[in-house]
């Protein structure tokens, strides 16, 4: 009860990790077999803001406790290769999990294949687009957690909206061979007859534009999200360098460095091929590009 209320008494961004995890530690010592306590605390804690905490290692952590203590419960396998597929993209070891998830005694043969099938797709093709989506369609079906499957569904629709891009890059690229020059408009591309059945209606709202940096269409909706989650990262970085070292990055080459040799992460282009603009005095990145 007292983790309930702790999660619907604060907003992510106030919650305390430590805590949630002690509380879950709590529950799942109390019963070991509470399978969905370990699912849904441990992914809770495992994924980025807005529906997790982003700490990856706490959540796994929980989800490891929880197979050593049902060994006979395919889900917490997969929800553990999930994770490791999305965030740190350690395919091998989503792989190792899928294959543990497979091989759970009473599973359908049906349900077998397909998480085999998961397995060997992550071993030989990384970040595969129809994984992706096989796999966050099943997180929107079978979650415990409503949160957790408006975020996959906010992922099913973006990884759609993804291809719809590329569908429309392929034929803005194709326009730039005929004529040697970009349209004006992903409109005007369409009315030179490049776009078969006219300019798609992306499920995530927004519109399509073409990005001329990168000679590419994006759409506007999806690239916002990026741009929101870049920055966001990059001012968390530019301030954790502070911290260490007492001042900001002189440049973003700097901050680009620190961010390879002393973090996880990577530092991610600007989803319309545009420059970040970077103040070192105030250890700001921001944007010219808005929508």
């Amino acid at each position: 009860m007292r983790a309930i209320q702790y999660f619907g008494s604060r907003r992510t961004e106030e919650q305390n990790p430590e805590l949630l995890y002690h509380y879950f530690d709590i529950i799942t010592d109390l019963d070991p077999r509470f399978v969905n306590a370990y699912r849904y605390g441990g992914t809770f804690l495992a994924e980025p803001a807005p529906f997790g905490l982003g700490k990856f290692d706490m959540g796994v952590g929980l989800l490891e406790k929880g197979r050593k203590n049902n060994p006979g419960n395919f889900r917490l396998p997969l929800e553990e290769a999930f994770l490791y597929y999305f965030y740190p993209k350690d395919y091998e070891k989503a792989a190792e999990l899928f294959r543990e998830a497979a091989e759970t005694p009473g599973l359908s043969k049906s349900r077998q294949a397909s998480v085999k099938g998961m397995a060997a797709a992550a071993l030989a093709k990384g970040g595969n687009r129809d994984l992706s989506k096989e796999i966050w369609q099943i997180i929107y079906e079978t979650s415990p957690s409503e949160g957790r499957r408006s975020f996959a569904l906010r992922n099913l629709q973006e990884i759609e909206t993804g291809e719809m891009e590329d569908e429309l890059t392929a034929a803005l690229l194709e326009y730039q061979k005929q004529y040697g020059k970009l349209p004006g408009s992903v409109k005007e591309l369409a009315a030179a007859g490049y776009v078969e059945g006219g300019i798609p209606e992306a499920p995530i709202g927004g519109e399509f534009v073409i990005a001329p940096e990168i000679d590419s269409v994006r759409n506007t909706e999806l690239a916002s999200r990026k741009l929101k989650e870049a920055l966001a990262f990059l001012n968390s970085k530019a301030a954790r360098f502070r911290k260490i070292y007492g001042e900001y990055p002189r440049d973003l080459n700097e901050l680009k460095d620190f961010i390879k040799t002393e973090t996880t992460g990577v530092f991610p282009d600007h989803p319309m091929g545009q420059e970040y603009i970077y103040n070192p005095e105030s250890g700001k990145i921001e944007s010219k590009w808005k929508y």
